[in-house]
């Protein structure tokens, strides 16, 4: 007998406005984790109309544009497939409007605070008043992948103005 294990296909999309990236965190995160937005796919559902669907329905925004990147096999907690994106919005079409259900928080992020996340190696100590800086999930993940790749892209396109 062939034995053929079920994937279920998820989008996982970085989302940026030109000049800052949204990221997100759900509540079963580890303290201070935020990353992109992703969901699973619905049958019949284009792998662009599942990163259009996502976004609206996370955090409200209309996806003016997006592109692929890469895709990862990730095993939890079914056998998945990670499929990376990275979208955009319009200049005018910012506010978020979190869905509570799926997540506990997403904002609007700078290339600096980005790239500075970038940065910790893993989730970093609390800060004197007690706060947990925001860091990026590791270097293995797709959406690390996601978040280098647009810090990259930022970096250069200031360097050339």
């Amino acid at each position: 007998m062939i034995y053929y294990p079920q994937m279920s296909p998820v989008v996982i999309t970085l989302v940026s406005d030109g000049t800052r990236c949204l990221l997100a965190r759900q509540s079963s995160f580890p303290k201070g984790m935020y990353s992109a937005l992703a969901g699973f796919c619905d049958v019949g559902e284009t792998l662009e109309e599942a990163v259009r669907r996502e976004v609206a329905e996370e955090v409200g925004l209309e996806v003016e544009s997006l592109s692929y990147s890469a895709s990862q096999h990730w095993p939890f907690p079914n056998s998945s497939l990670m499929i990376g994106c990275h979208a955009t919005v319009g200049p005018g079409q910012t506010e978020i409007h979190v869905n509570s259900q799926e997540l506990e928080a997403a904002g609007w992020f700078s290339l600096e605070e980005v790239a500075t996340a970038l940065r910790r190696k893993g989730p970093p100590a609390r800060e004197q008043d007690g706060a947990t800086p925001f860091w990026v999930p590791p270097k293995m993940a797709v959406a690390h992948q996601l978040i280098r790749e647009w810090v990259q892209k930022q970096s250069s396109s200031s360097n050339l103005a």
